[in-house]
């Protein structure tokens, strides 16, 4: 049977998640419920930022205010970072950069790869905050805003 996190588990994977492009793929997993591989195939154009949109393997989401928030420090530096780059993805690496493939599901789980709270984890976390026979308890997604300062 599955089980929520702990609050600890959720705080140790928000502690791990310190770069832009880790705090968004945490905010991924923990607020959209989205899968590694399809963060990873996340690109610029499902993002709708006039409207806080954001299509997720070809489901369009709204976009909740931190993830706004995360999504736009990512871009941030990624236009900092890599200016001249041709690659689509919205994660993209060192390697990626120069190419036009995606970023590798080992790098995008690689934050928190060994902690209790991994993207899958944090997913189906939140699957069982939606699901409508499991009890109400506090979910990755509604405290993960207050770890990030919020």
């Amino acid at each position: 049977m599955l089980q929520p996190l702990a609050p600890g588990q959720i705080d140790r994977s928000v502690a791990a998640a310190t770069t832009p492009a880790a705090r968004l793929i945490l905010a991924l997993a923990a607020v959209h419920a989205a899968r590694v591989a399809q963060i990873a195939t996340l690109m610029l154009d499902g993002l709708g930022l006039g409207n806080r949109g954001l299509t997720i393997a070809g489901r369009a989401r709204p976009l909740d205010d931190l993830t706004m928030k995360l999504l736009l420090d990512w871009l941030e530096h990624r236009r900092r970072r890599w200016p001249s780059t041709a690659n689509l993805h919205l994660l993209i690496n060192n390697q990626t950069a120069t190419k036009t493939s995606r970023a590798s599901n080992h790098w995008i789980s690689a934050t928190l790869r060994g902690q209790d709270a991994t993207l899958e984890r944090l997913r189906v976390d939140r699957q069982l905050e939606e699901a409508p026979e499991t009890p109400t308890y506090q979910s990755s997604a509604s405290v993960i805003p207050s770890m990030l300062g919020w």
